[in-house]
């Protein structure tokens, strides 16, 4: 349940508070997955085993997703007049409901705003990624553990390895007969301050990285990086697309772009969607700057499994839910990855107990996805000594989802 607070008033009771506002949020997610092959446990999605249980052989951590990342945030607005406000965000990462998690920093959402009813509003800092805000709900179910188009790289929460920008700066429209835009802008220049121009596995892109996530790169070929959105609504149609520039010139990344638009025929709602994420994929994509090697990715680094942490490629997505009853939401996802050569089936349940605690199952199929071996998996998986991940593999859950 959302509370609304009259912000410090427990702290002060001066005039100067009089018109801000604080509101708590947040969402908590626990479901029971397995990837096909592996072991079923709470929020199981990549057969990880979190570092406070690695002595206990359990295969269980609430920082992974059922469909939604566990997160409680803070989120303020302060009345300046004459129509403009300030505003602020801050939104844990991952909460790791195991052992506390002891890494609670605002990794999802830590900017201030500047806002107009006439002009529209204006962030600063970390926050959704221009992607995200366009084309994310256009997954029926939440992006998570089982979402077809987030397993195989095409949704906008994956491009480049995130849902999220640091160093942002950008402009959101008011909405104009239905029309809104969305103006993104993240400078070079804070490449080295935070790194957060590095690839998706977290290293610094630099002469000594010559690998399929990185480039051979030098301070010359960073750029600037834009991102620009518009979406329309009216009445059951609604359309978005986006834009996004790759922050250097290496070969590796091209520009990021994703189409979506949904009618609500009332029995179903539906959409289509094209996305291209930054990251190539293929029979012959690029492993550095100049060139010299090439990498197949086809059938590879479906569920993010690889060293890189990242999904590559592009294609599109048809996405079904229809209301079986006031509470009951059945959906259909098929996203296929036409550059990579994998598809996946999504099929979901959502119960709604409430407005705000919903019971759902999820049952996804991968097809063209490539078997995984232990050597090959990322560091942070694959611990319990599974031998590989398994080709095509099915990923089942089911969970309960709450938000307050």
């Amino acid at each position: 349940m959302k509370k609304s607070l009259v912000a410090l008033a427990a702290l002060a009771a001066t005039s100067a508070f009089a018109q801000s506002s604080v509101e708590i949020y947040g969402t908590l997610d626990v479901g029971n997955f397995k990837v096909s092959g592996q072991e079923m446990g709470l929020n199981n999605t990549t057969n990880a085993l979190p570092v406070s249980q690695s002595s206990t052989a359990l295969l269980n951590s609430f920082a992974r997703q059922g469909t939604s990342t566990n997160n409680i945030g803070f989120r303020g607005r302060e009345d300046l007049g004459g129509g403009m406000y300030a505003g602020f965000d801050l939104q844990t990462g991952g909460l790791d409901m195991s052992d506390g998690g002891a890494g609670l920093a605002f990794s999802r959402e830590s900017h201030l705003k500047l806002g107009s009813s006439s002009w529209g509003d204006l962030k600063v800092g970390r926050t959704v990624s221009t992607a995200c805000s366009m084309g994310c709900s256009y997954d029926y179910n939440y992006i998570g553990a089982g979402s077809a188009m987030g397993l195989i790289g095409l949704s906008p929460a994956n491009f480049a390895g995130s849902s999220r920008r640091s160093n942002l700066i950008e402009w959101t429209s008011p909405s104009m007969s239905g029309f809104q835009a969305r103006v993104g802008y993240r400078q070079k220049g804070d490449n080295n301050a935070d790194s957060s121009f590095a690839t998706s596995g977290g290293t610094l892109y630099s002469a000594a990285n010559v690998t399929a996530g990185g480039a051979n790169t030098t301070i010359a070929n960073y750029k600037n990086q834009t991102a620009l959105g518009l979406s329309y609504t009216q009445g059951n149609l609604r359309a978005a697309y986006m834009q996004e520039t790759a922050p250097t010139d290496a070969l590796t990344t091209r520009t990021a772009s994703w189409m979506g638009v949904e009618y609500n025929f009332g029995f179903v709602k539906a959409n289509v969607q094209s996305a291209t994420n930054p990251n190539k994929g293929g029979a012959a994509a690029p492993t550095d700057a100049g060139n010299a090697t090439a990498k197949s990715y086809t059938g590879l680094y479906a569920l993010s499994t690889a060293t890189g942490v990242t999904t590559y490629g592009k294609g599109n997505t048809v996405s079904l839910v229809a209301p079986v009853t006031s509470k009951l939401n059945i959906g259909l996802q098929s996203a296929n990855n036409t550059e990579q050569g994998i598809k996946a089936q999504e099929l979901f349940a959502q119960y709604s107990l409430s407005k705000r605690t919903t019971l759902y199952a999820v049952n996804t199929k991968l097809k063209g996805a490539a078997a995984v071996a232990k050597t090959d998996v990322d560091a942070t998986n694959n611990k319990v000594g599974k031998s590989a991940l398994p080709a095509d593999p099915t990923i089942f859950g089911f969970g309960i989802r709450h938000t307050f």
